[in-house]
C-alpha cells in the first residue's frame, strides 16, 4: 500500500494481484483507518480489514455481507461488484480510454471490457449524441 501515491495492491479472482488507485477521499480514509487499526488485536495480520470488536480479518464473503448490509440500511441494494460496474461506467462516460479502464481493472480480455461496457451503452452513446450534436 502507497497511500502518498494512494494505490492499494489487491488480490481478485484466481489470487491475481493487482494494484489499483484511490482518490483522495478514500485514501485519507484508509490513513485513518491504519491509525486506529494499530490498535487492534489482530493488527499483525497482513490482511488489511479487521472484524470489529477485536475479531478476527475479514474474509471475502465478511466484506460482501457488510457492504450489502450497510446498503440495506440506506435501502439500497448493493454489493460490492456494482462498485466495479458503476467505475467502469463512469470511466468511458466520461471519455476515459478502454485499454487503460482494462489496466486498472486487470482485465486480459476485450471481452471483459464489452460485457462491462454493455451494461450503459446505450446511456452513454445517448450522451455523446447530445454533446456531439447539440453541443452540450
Amino acid at each position: 500500500m502507497d497511500l502518498e501515491r494512494r494505490e492499494l495492491r489487491v488480490t481478485g479472482k484466481g489470487r491475481k494481484e493487482r494494484m489499483i488507485k484511490l482518490g483522495y477521499n478514500a485514501a485519507r480514509a484508509i490513513d485513518r483507518y491504519l491509525r486506529l487499526r494499530g490498535k487492534h488485536s489482530y493488527a499483525h495480520s497482513p490482511k488489511l480489514w479487521l472484524g470489529i470488536n477485536n475479531r478476527q480479518p475479514m474474509t471475502a464473503n465478511g466484506i460482501y455481507q457488510m457492504i450489502s448490509r450497510r446498503g440495506d440500511e440506506a435501502g439500497v441494494v448493493v454489493h460490492p461488484h456494482k462498485f466495479r460496474h458503476h467505475f467502469s461506467h463512469s470511466w468511458l462516460d466520461k471519455g476515459g480510454n478502454e485499454g487503460d479502464l482494462m489496466e486498472l481493472n486487470g482485465w486480459t480480455s476485450p471481452q471483459m471490457l464489452r460485457r462491462y461496457g454493455a451494461s450503459a451503452r446505450n446511456v452513454r452513446a445517448r450522451r455523446t449524441y447530445d454533446r456531439i450534436m447539440n453541443g452540450e
